[in-house]
């Protein structure tokens, strides 16, 4: 995905206008039930990422469990609030912004994840090839 992003072609915005105007806003409706925002804003990896940090919080080092805990809840409740205002402003927001640095803010986190998407694959090849030549 964020490999397809990176590499995405300058996009025509007349052209994307007139394929808003021509949606059916029926269709629309009946896809109103399930947030178009959701698979970003609380997806497979905002779970992932909640598993991992309540697993690694539960473990003894050198910050108390109880104190970890806290800290993920705080973190939780503040990313919760901007993402609040992010939505509730989006439009006000996007106003202010040219399309040519939504571009190029684009390219930069499709270049993040493409960077993550790395790391893992790495991660992931690492781990099994230690597993596979483990004499």
């Amino acid at each position: 995905m964020g490999w397809n992003l990176l590499n995405q072609e300058e996009s025509d915005s007349r052209r994307k206008q007139a394929e808003v105007a021509d949606i059916d806003c029926t269709r629309l409706e009946q896809k109103v039930f399930y947030p178009f925002t959701f698979p970003i804003t609380a997806g497979p990896g905002t779970i992932v990422v909640m598993l991992t940090l309540a697993a690694h919080a539960a473990v003894k080092g050198t910050i108390p469990s109880t104190m970890a805990h806290v800290g993920i809840l705080l973190a939780v409740v503040v990313l919760s609030l901007l993402v609040f205002a992010s939505y509730a402003y989006a439009p006000r927001i996007t106003h202010y912004i040219s399309p040519q640095t939504a571009h190029g803010i684009l390219r930069v986190i499709a270049f993040v994840l493409v960077c993550i998407g790395v790391q893992i694959t790495g991660n992931g090849v690492e781990a099994m090839l230690r597993t596979a030549l483990k004499p």
